[in-house]
């Protein structure tokens, strides 16, 4: 008699700690907020219907012995000719059929006798890029970017041989880009007075060298 009712008082002791415990933890979640405190949402399929075992497909009869073979022999071997007598009553149509009259629309019947199109020649290749022409030296005084008399006859020679091609006027500055750039300069403005455009004339300068030249590039 004892034993029961310490036993009891034990399950119930037990019962109201994991009560306890349970509402301290509910409180908590509570407390945490967000999706932890919303109510455990119901197991998916609850309220479907039973399924009814009578819609159940009755399992499939065994294939015949050796079937499973004669499948595999045959999609191995390929497809198989037709037998003779099997085309006997097929005949091709001689003419296509005719075109239905559906207002509004146009069908043109394709003509299977014309020719194949020519193909289309091919272009032309594009012509090699002539060779730049020789570099022509244009000689200055050291340390001077004007041009002499004589050299400007020089450069109007070269002038001369232009067709629609480009001219380099290139200088050279003893060591000093400024010097360089003026006699590069000096040569455009030489073969600018022998006609021509300044859109034709490609400026180079160099501070290493001395002098300059012109050459005709295409």
């Amino acid at each position: 008699m004892v034993g029961r009712r310490f036993a009891a008082s034990w399950i119930f002791l037990a019962a109201t700690s994991l009560s306890g415990c349970s509402q301290a933890i509910n409180l908590y979640h509570k407390k945490e907020g967000g999706a932890i405190a919303q109510n455990r949402q119901p197991p998916p399929g609850t309220n479907l219907p039973y399924p009814n075992l009578a819609d159940v497909p009755a399992p499939q009869p065994p294939a015949a012995p050796g079937a499973q073979a004669a499948i595999t022999s045959q999609a191995r071997s390929g497809v198989s000719a037709p037998a003779p007598g099997a085309l006997a009553g097929l005949s091709l149509p001689e003419a296509p059929p005719p075109v239905p009259s559906v207002p509004g629309l146009t069908i043109q019947t394709p003509n299977v006798n014309a020719p194949a199109p020519k193909p289309a020649p091919a272009p032309a290749p594009a012509p090699a890029p002539k060779p730049p022409g020789p570099a022509v030296g244009v000689a200055f005084a050291p340390g001077s970017a004007l041009l002499p008399a004589a050299q400007q006859s020089v450069i109007q020679g070269v002038a001369a041989q232009r067709q629609d091609g480009f001219i380099r006027a290139v200088g050279f500055g003893d060591g000093s880009m400024a010097l360089a750039l003026a006699r590069a300069r000096r040569i455009a403005d030489a073969l600018t007075a022998a006609g021509v455009p300044a859109d034709k004339i490609k400026l180079d300068a160099f501070a290493a060298g001395s002098g300059g030249f012109v050459q005709l590039v295409y």
